[in-house]
């Protein structure tokens, strides 16, 4: 039984997304950045709020846990950063997101019947794949743990 009605539920999905365009827009600049980033939250926590009143969710205790385990890591790590080392943090920051982007896609994989349905698990489980595995490499080689130099096969022609 969710609380919201359909309409509202997409009412307000269409406006998180547009926080988020305008959280874009603001991020442009460097003198309206603070209030991209105000903005880009407010959506999410629209987005996130709309999720939890429009959805009949199981394992409420585990999706909790999860948000204050996050934040309680990524909160001070984010306090912490200097200003030179924000690449590799917006790398890390991204490669979590798409890490946890293919868990949930492989989490739903079982329970989809639909083949397009499946096909759309698929190719999110792909994209958060390799948005892991590419946040990965740049956090890598902008830490300098790793050569900046293009890596290439050994077989390769180019």
């Amino acid at each position: 039984m969710s609380i919201l009605d359909p309409v509202w539920t997409s009412l307000l999905y269409l406006i998180a997304a547009v926080f988020f365009i305008l959280a874009l827009r603001g991020l442009s600049s460097p003198r309206t950045a603070r209030r991209g980033n105000l903005v880009g939250a407010a959506g999410a926590l629209i987005a996130v709020v709309t999720v939890f009143l429009s959805a009949r969710l199981e394992n409420i205790p585990w999706i909790l846990a999860a948000i204050a385990v996050g934040s309680a890591v990524a909160a001070p790590v984010a306090r912490r950063v200097k200003m030179t080392q924000m690449p590799q943090l917006v790398a890390l920051f991204n490669g979590v997101g798409g890490g946890a982007a293919a868990l949930v896609a492989l989490l739903e994989l079982s329970h989809a019947g639909d083949p397009w349905m499946r096909l759309a698990i698929v190719f999110t489980l792909l994209v958060g794949a390799v948005s892991f595995a590419g946040s990965g490499v740049t956090f890598a080689k902008l830490q300098e743990l790793m050569t900046t130099r293009p890596v290439l096969f050994p077989a390769s022609p180019w």
